[in-house]
């Protein structure tokens, strides 16, 4: 299929003046170490290492650029991030984006407000934190424009950062119920709802728990199912997505080409048993932070 943008189809925001709420941070008492050394993490028998692999569904129009604004048919429009003639959704702006979910299920710090960066917390431990290395790498879903149709849609300017100040010891998220009214009105080019694409993620040498946060954050969990927010206007009743593990790539030692391959059954088997590890040490206000994100992915989001 030829790349074709439909333009003018309206996508009007009326509801909240916020398109986002909070949820509540907290703070560990002590930081965490990583003590795991290159050749543990494949050793090791109990960690899970390999290539996670699942299907990134748009349950509503879905927008990620590098800010690129551009005039197309005379106004002003958000463009698809692109690189080689190819819509990228870049691994770390994927990254960044689960990261914040992984930090309101756990107990972490602030990134921008700490004061002692040598403090490690879980979430950090995992993504990486000012020289730990990460232990987790999220590859660029790279589409085909030919597979794809995008559309152009009208919506509003993107937030700024107007109540940064009433961040303390909190964790904004964006709704997918609320949406949020701005007067000035830009074009943004979207993926539409339905679009589905495939996500690898390599993982490192996690333990169970660790593995488990992971799981729970892109909302795996059976009976904690959740939609997330990604991309440019979230705030906007955009960017809602869900996450669907399909496989799970194991190697068979270090050097062996041909890996494990755990899917079906098996794979719900390890997605219940990590969260349930690590949801059995969660935090009672991380528990509180869970349920609001599911109550709020309610009607967008259907098991």
């Amino acid at each position: 299929m030829s790349y074709r943008s439909s333009v003018n189809k309206s996508y009007e925001n009326k509801e909240s003046p916020k398109g986002y709420y909070y949820v509540n941070r907290v703070e560990p008492t002590n930081g965490t170490k990583e003590i795991l050394n290159h050749s543990e993490k494949y050793a090791n028998p109990n960690l899970i290492s390999g290539v996670l692999i699942g299907k990134m569904q748009a349950l509503k129009p879905l927008c990620f650029t590098q800010s690129l604004l551009a005039i197309v048919n005379s106004k002003p429009t958000y463009l698809l991030h692109r690189e080689a003639g190819k819509i990228v959704l870049s691994g770390s702006q994927l990254k960044g984006a689960i990261k914040t979910y992984m930090q309101a299920f756990s107990m972490s710090y602030d990134d921008e407000e700490r004061i002692d960066k040598n403090k490690l917390d879980l979430v950090n431990s995992i993504t990486g934190y000012m020289g730990y290395t990460s232990r987790i790498m999220f590859k660029d879903i790279i589409i085909d424009e030919k597979d794809v149709e995008t559309e152009i849609i009208v919506g509003k300017l993107q937030w700024s950062q107007a109540d940064k100040l009433i961040r303390e010891n909190k964790i904004r998220l964006y709704s997918h119920k609320k949406h949020e009214e701005l007067d000035r009105k830009v074009n943004f080019e979207v993926l539409p709802p339905g679009s589905a694409f495939t996500f690898e993620i390599l993982l490192n040498g996690l333990k169970n728990e660790e593995a488990g946060l992971l799981f729970l954050a892109m909302g795996f969990s059976p009976k904690d199912r959740f939609a997330l927010k990604i991309g440019r206007g979230k705030n906007l009743d955009m960017g809602s997505v869900k996450f669907i593990p399909e496989r799970l790539l194991t190697p068979k030692h270090s050097f062996d080409v041909s890996p494990n391959i755990i899917k079906d059954k098996d794979l719900v088997k390890l997605i219940f048993k990590s969260v349930n590890k690590y949801k059995s040490q969660m935090h009672k206000k991380n528990l509180e932070n869970l349920q609001k994100i599911i109550k709020d992915s309610e009607g967008v989001f259907q098991i």
